[in-house]
């Protein structure tokens, strides 16, 4: 299990979206957990301690004037130690490179803080991240979500920062041996021989946080392609998500309150049940993609291939999917899903024409297939060649059929506006924003853009 977890942690460096995915499917938090804890110790000595000792907490003396409390003929026979100048040690934080003081805002080197990662990232940064991915991808009620997609997304997040500090971890560990032996050569009267003016302890300190920067913005790249696999959301919105979710890691010294053998305590006997279906959730979700990848062994079962397409279709791993759907087609030509998938697929990457031949295979089949949207999906099409007369056709069946779905009617005004009928299309695009409006509020969410694409066309007619 050891060997295996480090390769699919270092396959991240590769070919992170597929790595992700490997994680998911074959991943073990456990393994994670503690290569998080074990790197923790090292990241503390090679970059959180350096930065902490010369920025955080720099010490510097000041000489308190001599304090004389008795009368002046009692002074010459005591000679208390109180009545000379005293020297007291006080600390104070340094400008951080390149963000200053503003930085000390945001964060803290204090020893022994880096080993809240774990529980930074398992109480607070996964959990903000999946709260805010309700709101933005409209998945369902965060209860639910996080029952459902907690685990994977913590086994790809612990992963993710143990894969962008490794490397800086180590850097840090190497600065820190070519720094003592820089102090050593460059002693202060070796210093003063040669007439150099250089700090090798303060300049380490200094290449240390760049490193602490390097593997943060690292991290905040890697956690971008976890929220494309794990929740197959765009990158604009996996960068506003980490953007924000990022905010939680504030907290750290919350947690760090609470980290009391108590706490914990009661904290697991209350949560233990939630837990429990947490691992149990994630364990069941490996368990389909193995079971699902045993059965693609029967030469005949393009079941199994087309739910494995749909698995990476979800991730965004097009390759994989496209694959899947194709060898479930061999299997079985009349494999409708799979053309219509295909199709999808076809026509979001551009190639139109092929995305054409899957619908036909579909309609050649089943002219209702999903409800009627194989219409919407061959308009979309035809509209996205510049084929408005043949979009018209396929829209205007889909609507007939499906008078209140807004994305046909979106598509449908647009096509009408591109062949000059602007009141039809104002007609069109009016019902579709009726439509949004008048819908579930669990669904106006996920239909909101067609709305508001609408309202868009409505304002150049």
């Amino acid at each position: 299990m050891i060997f295996e977890n480090t390769l699919l942690l270092l396959k991240l460096y590769l070919r992170p979206i597929a790595g992700m995915s490997d994680i998911m499917d074959r991943g073990r938090l456990l393994f994670f957990l503690g290569f998080v804890v074990v790197l923790s110790a090292l990241w503390q000595l090679g970059i959180a301690s350096r930065i902490y000792q010369n920025f955080e907490k720099v010490p510097y003396t000041v000489t308190l004037p001599a304090q004389m409390d008795m009368d002046d003929e009692a002074a010459p026979q005591a000679a208390p130690a109180a009545s000379y100048p005293q020297t007291r040690t006080f600390y104070r934080r340094e400008p951080l490179p390149l963000v200053g003081q503003v930085g000390w805002w945001f964060v803290s080197f204090k020893p022994f803080s880096i080993f809240a990662t774990f529980a930074v990232l398992g109480l607070l940064y996964v959990p903000g991240i999946i709260l805010i991915m309700t709101f933005t991808e409209h998945l369902g009620s965060f209860d639910v979500i996080l029952r459902r997609d907690y685990g994977p997304l913590l086994a790809c997040t612990l992963s993710s920062w143990a894969a962008s500090h490794l490397p800086f971890a180590l850097l840090g560990l190497l600065l820190d041996v070519i720094c003592r032996s820089a102090a050593g050569v460059l002693s202060p009267p070796m210093q003063a021989l040669t007439g150099m003016v250089f700090d090798p302890v303060k300049l380490a300190a200094a290449l240390a946080f760049v490193l602490w920067m390097a593997a943060t913005l690292y991290f905040g790249i890697l956690m971008i392609f976890t929220l494309r696999t794990v929740f197959g959301t765009t990158w604009g919105k996996a960068l506003v998500v980490i953007s924000c979710a990022w905010m939680s890691m504030i907290f750290e010294g919350v947690i760090l309150m609470l980290a009391s053998p108590f706490i914990l305590y009661w904290a697991y006997v209350y949560f233990r049940g939630d837990i429990t279906d947490i691992d149990s959730a994630f364990r069941t979700r490996q368990s389909l993609h193995h079971n699902l990848v045993a059965a693609t062994v029967n030469p005949h079962d393009a079941e199994a291939h087309y739910q494995l397409g749909l698995i990476y279709q979800q991730r965004r791993q097009y390759t994989e999917a496209i694959n899947r759907f194709k060898r479930a087609i061999e299997i079985d030509p009349r494999e409708i899903d799979a053309h219509f998938q295909l199709g999808r697929i076809a026509r979001e990457q551009g190639r139109l024409q092929e995305a054409i031949s899957h619908f036909d295979a579909v309609v050649s089949l089943d002219d209702k297939h999903c409800r009627h949207e194989i219409w919407r999906e061959i308009g979309a099409t035809y509209l996205a060649a510049g084929m408005t007369a043949d979009a018209l056709t396929a829209l205007e069946r889909y609507t007939g059929r499906r008078e209140y779905d807004p994305e046909g009617l979106c598509l449908f005004g647009e096509t009408l506006a591109k062949l000059g009928q602007k009141e039809r299309a104002r007609q069109v695009f009016e019902h579709c924003i009726e439509a949004v409006r008048t819908m579930p509020y669990y669904r106006r969410g996920q239909v909101r853009r067609w709305s508001k694409l609408s309202k868009e066309h409505l304002g150049k007619l």
